[in-house]
């Protein structure tokens, strides 16, 4: 159920008209938002939700057992237990086939030809996020930082809440479980807020990331040779934009979809493309991935206590593990790499410079700073975008030949493109001076403005789906 439809609408106005239904019934809320949450995951595929249901009563029943002992042996082996099922679950169906392939692959370079088994699932939509998700839980109570959940019902309606399930924000336990147990409340402020974020969200799908993957992107990447050097720039140009906002947006949507019911999930994106250094985009860009990596990766591998090649290490992998969160391929392998190796020189000169967070540069610098680390993540996406090592290497090969038409690149596409780079890099109060002036604005002129909104992601959708690029993380 993609939130670019008008089932979303409709589920989504019978999930918020129910859930207000039973304000004063507290566990039949619960379970209200269980359902109509296990209902949103069974659209994709009705069996996988037995998945989810299962690392929910194993983690449940983890978080109890870690809680109710002090012994650190049993503590660590059912902390084991929890990780051993998620990640095995997530090895499995997400890495399964691409280590195996590795596998077979470096033993047949050694001669020796093996048989190279093939699992033939499907990816379970969201597996990555409810994993992390769930995880986080059970290491924050193995680390005595967070309270085991109340009850199984509690636990079920945190993991399978519908707006964050499919692709973010990783909403961490200690966020959302209290605001599970306690009684809501929504105000007119409150709903013009969410509503906003609605709009927003689907604003940024329908009209910009769509509309350029349709037109350009796609285009590009499906045959690059037919595209000169500067076209193929230009698309690339573009997947960056189209990239931000599909992700952004569903998180606007996600966050405006929750506020409806009186729920705060985090931001995960903070204008990432003002960013003037990679460690600077990736404090920007998906915020909940990168700061949980920090947390449970990054910080329990030392950060940066240790010797200077430790802390580049420690750094390094977990920009590695960024990558190969993404997908099971080389091309991620390579992405997570370039990125770590990226964060490492730059920690290696900012260290060398003797520069601290209060140094100010100098405009032109940030202008610099900001051109360099935007046009690093802009090559490095050939790698995110392309199905295979080759096809990146033929939209690389394309994008240096030097040849300048640019004749495939309609009006339109340049109209939204603009558009869009100049909202995003206009003052971050831009934004929130139209926000307070669509809640301060009655009830029929927010219908109003919503209704001429619809009409415009008519006009400007295609009829061709498109889904959200990170369903497939």
């Amino acid at each position: 159920m993609l939130f670019h439809s008008l089932d979303y609408i409709l589920f989504l106005a019978v999930a918020v008209a129910g859930f207000w239904a039973l304000i004063r019934h507290d566990r039949w809320r619960l379970l209200f938002l269980f359902l109509m949450s296990c209902r949103f995951y069974m659209v994709w595929n009705p069996y996988y939700v037995g998945l989810v249901l299962s690392n929910i009563v194993i983690d449940y029943v983890v978080q109890r057992r870690i809680a109710a002992t002090d012994d650190a042996r049993k503590r660590k082996a059912w902390l084991g237990l929890s990780l051993a099922w998620n990640l095995g679950a997530l090895g499995l169906f997400k890495y399964f086939n691409f280590f195996v392939g590795a596998a077979a692959d470096s033993l047949g370079f050694l001669g020796l030809d093996v048989p190279r088994p093939y699992l033939a699932v499907l990816l379970p939509v969201g597996i990555s996020f409810y994993t992390f998700q769930t995880m986080s839980c059970v290491i924050d109570v193995y680390r005595r930082r967070a309270p085991p959940p109340e009850s199984l019902l509690h636990y079920a309606t945190y993991l399978l809440y519908f707006p964050h399930l499919v692709a973010g924000p990783i909403v961490r336990g200690h966020l959302l479980l209290p605001q599970l147990l306690t009684r809501p409340a929504l105000t007119p402020e409150m709903v013009g807020q969410a509503l906003f974020l609605i709009l927003k969200g689907l604003l940024k799908k329908v009209v910009i990331a769509d509309f350029l993957s349709v037109n350009l992107v796609d285009r590009m990447f499906d045959n690059p040779s037919a595209y000169t050097s500067l076209e193929v720039l230009v698309a690339l140009y573009a997947y960056t934009m189209q990239i931000y906002c599909d992700f952004s947006g569903y998180t606007d949507v996600a966050r405006g979809s929750a506020m409806l019911m009186g729920f705060t999930l985090p931001e995960n994106f903070d204008r990432p493309y003002l960013s003037t250094s990679p460690a600077a985009f990736w404090r920007r860009w998906h915020m909940t991935l990168s700061s949980w990596l920090r947390d449970y990766v990054y910080f329990p591998l030392g950060g940066s206590k240790g010797s200077p090649f430790r802390t580049y290490f420690n750094l390094w992998l977990t920009l590695f593990l960024i990558g190969i969160w993404h997908g099971a391929s080389w091309n991620f392998v390579i992405y997570g790499a370039l990125h770590g190796g990226a964060m490492v020189v730059h920690r290696f000169f900012y260290k060398r410079s003797g520069r601290n967070k209060d140094t100010r540069d100098a405009q032109w610098l940030t202008v610099l700073k900001i051109a360099a680390t935007f046009h690093f993540v802009v090559l490095s996406r050939i790698l995110f975008r392309s199905p295979s090592l080759g096809a990146a290497g033929m939209v690389t090969s394309q994008l240096f030949k030097g040849t300048t038409s640019m004749a495939q690149v309609p009006w339109t596409v340049w109209a939204v493109l603009l558009a869009s780079f100049a909202i995003h890099w206009s003052p971050k109060r831009f934004m929130g001076i139209a926000r307070d002036l669509f809640v301060g604005l009655p009830a029929p002129a927010q219908g109003l403005v919503l209704a001429i909104a619809g009409v415009v992601m008519m006009k400007m959708s295609s009829s061709q789906v498109v889904p959200y690029i990170y369903f497939q993380f």
